[in-house]
């Protein structure tokens, strides 16, 4: 079993920009990636997901950069991965 394990400096501080282009791309089908009303696709609107209790960042960084049966297969670097975490969690209200 391959354990990975990320610590990210404040030097590689996410590109937000770049995540909401990414959820766009990769996301959108499914979720609503932006900070409209929260309505349901298929899958919980990123406000939801940024506003749930407990949640880390580097929980959300772990989670985007493991396999997920029901999400997209789309293999995401550790700098994608941060940049659409740091996104996801700038919709928090």
């Amino acid at each position: 079993m391959l354990l990975l394990l990320l610590t990210l400096t404040p030097a590689a501080a996410e590109d937000l920009d770049h995540g909401r282009q990414l959820a766009e791309r990769w996301c959108a089908e499914c979720h609503v990636v932006g900070a409209e009303a929260p309505r349901f696709r298929r899958a919980r609107p990123f406000v939801a997901i940024a506003a749930k209790d407990g949640l880390t960042r580097d929980m959300l960084l772990k989670f985007l950069l493991l396999p997920h049966a029901t999400m997209a297969n789309s293999p995401l670097s550790a700098t994608d991965a941060a940049d659409l975490a740091g996104y996801v969690l700038s919709l928090r209200q």
